[in-house]
């Protein structure tokens, strides 16, 4: 698990699980469908890679690895 995201939230819509992922330190919130909180975490690491907030937010949080 990427130390910089935490779940804000996780609950079901329309029989779909849905998770609000948070990179901690920044009001950035992911919303993905997902099975687990590891396919949650995992695919919000990618949009948030995909977008180019992963290289902005580098080391926040990372005190906490």
């Amino acid at each position: 698990m990427d130390p910089r995201l935490e779940v804000v939230e996780h609950y079901r819509l329309l029989g779909e699980h849905r998770w609000r992922i948070r990179v901690v330190g920044t009001k950035i919130v992911v919303n993905v469908a997902a099975d687990s909180e590891e396919e949650a975490l995992e695919k919000a690491g990618e949009i948030l890679g995909r977008v180019g907030i992963a290289d902005l937010i580098k080391g926040v949080g990372s005190s906490r690895s």
